[in-house]
């Protein structure tokens, strides 16, 4: 999603809690919604301004599941209207309610470990405010600033708490979940295959006909590269096929690996697609690329083992204080105590 953490499976008790509520009437609503908070989670409360920013980021998403699943289509009755023994509206408010949860305990570990201090929306609207306010003024004084010239709640809220999950996590990498070396590589070997493994280093001898821009037609360039294609066939070395080469044909030679992909893909596609598929000593077709005819012979192809732990250690680091940041809050959920207002969340729509 585009303004707050990936969605993860909706606890069981929440679940429990929320099963079977329907909307309220539109009276109901409205005075429901005066209320201060949806929820608590471990006696923190949630915000009904946060938790109705999340039914709002999951209106989407309801649409395309029941339409996708159920075939729905959007209409007058779409929210509260049962498909598979579930409504749309009870759908999203149980994954916006999830994701609250979710929310709320990662910004109480956060006040825990001195990332933060108030955790409360209210706060968050002052911050918004003040940040805001900041930016009218630096921009009527001529002064630059960074970023947008004034931020929306949902990506003010998205900016913040992404910095906080990142300095909760540095914090606990320090303490809590410091590895040791021998867990840093236990862990690089239990995720290397998937991770870290290499393709294979694909060394060749590029033989280049351009055409057209007042050099060979494109039919003579054809021709010529047809012959070099055979000459690269029967040639046991580059200096041998270079010598052969002469007038409108080129030779060079070229390495395709990993690190030399992004760039493959974005300059010379064809050439990468081609010079991967063969094998050592076979020659490829002819093909076009960039205003010239080609044929490649690989030279020597290398498998690659695994990238090696000292070069992807900061990364295996990395990998593995996330992976054990989840488990945590994973944890933090299942034991969650969750206590709904009901008459809040019963009354909250969609739209």
């Amino acid at each position: 999603m585009s303004d707050m953490p990936g969605l993860f499976a909706i606890p069981v008790a929440i679940a429990a809690l929320v099963c079977g509520l329907v909307a309220m009437p539109k009276g109901t609503q409205e005075g429901a919604l005066a209320g201060d908070w949806v929820a608590r989670v471990d006696g923190e409360p949630i915000s009904v301004r946060l938790f109705e920013r999340r039914v709002a980021a999951n209106r989407a998403r309801a649409y395309a599941h029941f339409r996708q699943t159920y075939g729905a289509e959007d209409s007058a009755g779409f929210w509260t209207s049962s498909y598979g023994g579930e409504t749309p509206l009870a759908w999203t408010k149980k994954r916006a309610l999830a994701e609250c949860v979710r929310i709320k305990l990662e910004q109480v570990l956060a006040r825990e470990k001195g990332v933060i201090e108030d955790i409360g929306y209210a706060a968050f609207l002052e911050n918004l405010e003040r940040e805001n306010d900041r930016r009218r003024r630096a921009l009527a004084a001529g002064e630059p600033i960074y970023g947008p010239t004034e931020y929306g709640e949902d990506t003010y809220f998205s900016y913040l708490f992404s910095n906080t999950v990142i300095e909760l996590k540095r914090r606990l990498g320090r303490k809590e979940l410091e590895a040791t070396e021998e867990e840093l590589k236990a862990h690089y070997e239990d995720v290397k295959d998937e991770l870290y493994k290499q393709g294979d280093r694909v060394s060749i001898w590029a033989v280049k006909v351009p055409f057209g821009a007042g050099g060979a037609s494109s039919e003579d360039a054809r021709a010529r590269i047809e012959e070099m294609k055979a000459l690269a066939a029967e040639a046991g070395s580059l200096a041998q096929l270079a010598a052969r080469s002469g007038g409108e044909a080129s030779v060079g030679e070229e390495v395709f690996d990993d690190a030399s992909a992004r760039f493959d893909w974005g300059r010379r596609p064809r050439m990468r697609e081609e010079a991967m598929k063969l094998s050592e000593g076979e020659t490829s077709r002819v093909f076009e690329e960039r205003g010239a005819f080609w044929v490649l012979k690989c030279a020597a192809r290398e498998r690659l083992e695994h990238m090696p732990f000292d070069e992807v250690r900061q990364n295996v680091r990395a990998r593995y204080v996330d992976e054990k940041y989840e488990e945590i809050m994973a944890g933090l959920v299942a034991s969650a105590e969750i206590e709904i207002n009901r008459g809040v969340y019963h009354g909250l729509r969609a739209r």
